[in-house]
């Protein structure tokens, strides 16, 4: 009976951290798409901001205020594009305080955890190649001070 409970308690354990990455991986594309959508529409408000130079557009001046006015109107709707992404920034930030507060930290705990060894081997490699560099370089600045020493006979 204990076999099959314990069986049951893992395959619950697995479908929650699968459950978890997938609303991680959610949060990730919100944030994502929020920050993109700042940024996209943020610059099309300063190209939009650009003053147009061509003569040839101002000769009349309905052309002038109908490019005003279009100008105007896509900024304004920019901008409230760039308002509901920050609503949106706001509630994801609410949303991951729910997520933090409601599940464990086990599992947020263990990725963290990864990601550190991950970095310290990745830390352990680094030191170890900048350390046969350094021992290479030694070396050479060893052989150019032992070859003056050869050919000018300086002696320290």
């Amino acid at each position: 009976m204990s076999g099959v409970a314990g069986g049951a308690n893992k395959k619950s354990a697995s479908r929650s951290v699968a459950t978890k990455k997938l609303i991680i991986q959610e949060f990730k594309r919100r944030l994502r798409d929020n920050i993109r959508s700042l940024n996209d529409n943020f610059y099309h408000i300063l190209n939009a901001a650009k003053v147009n130079l061509d003569d040839a557009a101002y000769k009349n001046v309905t052309g002038k205020m109908s490019e005003f006015y279009t100008t105007k109107n896509e900024m304004v709707v920019r901008a409230q594009l760039m308002v509901r992404a920050a609503d949106e920034l706001q509630k994801l930030t609410s949303d991951l305080k729910e997520f933090l507060i409601l599940h464990d930290f086990h599992f947020l705990t263990y990725s963290i955890n990864q990601a550190e060894r991950q970095c310290e081997d990745n830390q352990r490699a680094q030191l170890m190649h900048h350390g046969g560099l350094d021992m290479d370089v030694s070396n050479i600045a060893f052989e150019l001070d032992r070859e003056l020493e050869n050919m000018f006979y300086f002696r320290h």
